[in-house]
């Protein structure tokens, strides 16, 4: 027999003698924190607890009379009081006595060590994540892919982190503009995607979600490509496995990573909907919050210094053209008028990319964005803080001109201080439709007969009455649509990552007058549905928001810190376990003599 099949055959009887333990979940050990393991004996139904005013008191049987007359005695009760310490002694080694037990017959395994199978042995389960438990395993895996992330991010110059050095000793700043090491961000983070995928994963599960049968297939052909590669490695797959992915991750890991992955996914769009910030809430939080937001006009070019630009060769040259694009802008308008010139290495990368289709569409486009609001940390993340302060500051007069040039990324940004950049006005509304039209294409709708016209409002009310007879939520509509429109371009049949009928920010003139007029009469209200007629067919119409540009954004701010707030409320537990999760060491680089090479090994997994 040889290695390769040696260790195959280990990892099969290690695999075997854990399933043939009593695994069963449902009637396994609940997580508790008074206990020394964690973990309550089978044989023990809850906790017994012993509070200093525990005492017991019993009264002794009436002795009965001697039936001799001579002798009579009294009758006589007694209260006998048990000593408390000696109960407590008591009690503590029958239960150590019946732990005792249940890890001879359960195995030390199930207390003490990891498993790479993901059986939830109070060994296995380094964290509670809402009620979702998550194996050492589990962890150690998100733990190297965010790892893997930072590695990169350091690469490409946006982290800057030394991975041969401790990453306890570099620090960095958090979302809280606190100091922080490294080695507690990648920790946090790791957390933070765990947290993420229970507050989705739970929700779907609860809503019935499933897999469906090209995910299963999906995951089937992922997990039997690991093993052919881990085969052509010469390793088995849970050798493999570990040192890829971390210590302790196995297949069924990383078939359980793709399954609560694939049914998040699954329910991505219904916790949106869920998630989403009402006009109420926007309207309150544009209130609390407006003093964090800056509005502002600015445009922005794209350079390189590989001699493609014969006018520009060095950073210098990027100096010299954008000051003197700044002398000829006085207005917002005058920063319209130089887009053709001054942008034109963006325009021909957006073009590249697919972005926009011609120059001429390019440059309108960016007309219309010359004027943004951006929360201060935006601003800041992406332009410095100088930029901010300068924008801020009380000491801007009208016409104010400065510009940021960023050479990692190779972009320079020209900024102005005008009474005309104010927040974005223009009228936008958003619905969810359900289009039901009188034949199979919506767009020859017109050509259709009476009857077809006839039954295709049939099957309108149909849907409505289906609706009205629900639960009659955004949800509930969504679903209905992603059943029964005729515009796949709105749902996900479509590919265009719509979902649920939604059209979104939709600008006046876009759409059909029926459909627009309904959509922006001013007595509507959130959750309003009705069926519209128009060319294409019967549209049942749901409102969701009507208003300025700048409230939109006010509304994806909103509801970007609900969602946050939503993932950061899931509770992380850490057990006993955790001890054995993955800690990043620092990279250690050898030179082996002679051979003139030096090999880098990472300790991370």
């Amino acid at each position: 027999m040889n290695e390769n099949e040696k260790e195959n055959k280990i990892d099969e009887e290690n695999i075997s003698s854990e399933e043939s333990q009593n695994t069963d979940e449902n009637t396994g050990f609940e997580q508790n924190d008074n206990w020394q393991f964690e973990a309550e004996a089978p044989t023990i139904g809850e906790n017994i607890g012993l509070g200093d005013g525990f005492e017991i008191e019993a009264s002794a049987l009436s002795e009965t009379e001697n039936k001799k007359p001579k002798k009579e005695k009294k009758e006589k009760k007694e209260t006998i009081v048990i000593n408390k310490k000696k109960l407590r002694i008591g009690i503590v080694s029958v239960i150590s006595a019946v732990v005792a037990a249940a890890i001879i017959f359960l195995g030390v395994n199930f207390f003490f060590l990891p498993n790479s199978s993901e059986k939830m042995y109070p060994g296995n389960v380094a964290l509670t994540v809402g009620k979702t438990k998550v194996s050492v395993g589990m962890y150690n895996l998100y733990y190297n892919l965010m790892l893997s992330n930072y590695q990169q991010q350091a690469q490409q110059g946006t982290y800057d982190i030394d991975f041969t050095k401790d990453l306890s000793e570099q620090t960095t700043i958090d979302e809280n503009d606190e100091e922080i090491t490294w080695l507690d961000a990648l920790e946090q983070d790791t957390l933070l995607q765990l947290q993420f995928v229970a507050s989705y994963y739970e929700p779907a599960l609860e809503a019935g979600v499933e897999l469906t049968d090209d995910q299963k297939s999906n995951i089937e052909s992922t997990i039997d490509n690991l093993k052919t590669t881990a085969s052509e490695a010469g390793q088995s797959i849970n050798k493999y496995l570990a040192e890829n992915y971390g210590k302790h991750c196995g297949i069924e890991t990383i078939r359980k990573f793709y399954e609560q992955r694939s049914i998040c996914e699954n329910y991505y769009s219904q916790m949106q909907i869920k998630l989403s910030a009402t006009e109420e809430e926007t309207e309150k939080y544009y209130e609390e919050n407006k003093d964090n937001f800056v509005t502002f006009a600015y445009i922005e070019n794209q350079y390189t210094l590989d001699g493609s630009d014969k006018e520009i060769k060095s950073i210098d040259d990027v100096k010299k053209k954008t000051e003197e694009y700044c002398k000829q802008i006085k207005t917002v308008d005058d920063m319209k008028k130089l887009i053709p010139t001054a942008c034109t290495g963006l325009i021909e990368m957006a073009i590249e990319q697919g972005y926009f289709s011609d120059e001429k569409n390019a440059v309108e486009t960016l007309k219309d964005s010359v004027v943004v609001t951006y929360d201060n940390a935006t601003v800041s993340q992406n332009f410095g803080e100088d930029i901010l302060n300068w924008l801020k500051s009380s000491d801007r007069k009208e016409g104010d001109v400065t510009y940021y040039i960023n050479e990692d990324y190779g972009y320079a940004c020209i900024f102005l201080y005008s009474a005309d950049a104010k927040p974005n006005e223009t009228e936008l509304y958003s619905v969810r439709h359900i289009l039901i039209s009188p034949n199979d294409d919506p767009n020859t709708a017109e050509s259709a007969t009476d009857a077809e016209w006839e039954a295709a409002k049939i099957k309108a009310e149909t849907i409505l009455s289906e609706y009205n007879n629900g639960d009659k939520t955004e949800i509930s509509f969504a679903e209905l649509a992603e059943k029964s429109s005729a515009d796949v371009n709105t749902t996900s049949s479509g590919g265009a990552g719509m979902y649920g009928g939604e059209l979104k920010k939709i600008k006046l003139g876009e759409m059909v007058p029926e459909f627009e007029n309904w959509a922006t009469d001013k007595s509507r209200k959130y959750g309003d549905v009705e069926i519209v007629k128009s060319k294409f067919g019967y549209h049942i119409m749901y409102f969701i928001y009507d208003g300025p540009t700048y409230m939109f954004n006010m509304m994806d701010y909103a509801t970007t810190e609900k969602n946050n707030d939503f993932i950061k409320s899931v509770e992380c537990k850490k057990h006993l376990a955790f001890k054995s999760a993955t800690v990043f060491k620092p990279e250690k680089e050898t030179e082996t003599t002679g051979e003139n090479e030096t090999e880098t090994v990472s300790a991370a997994g």
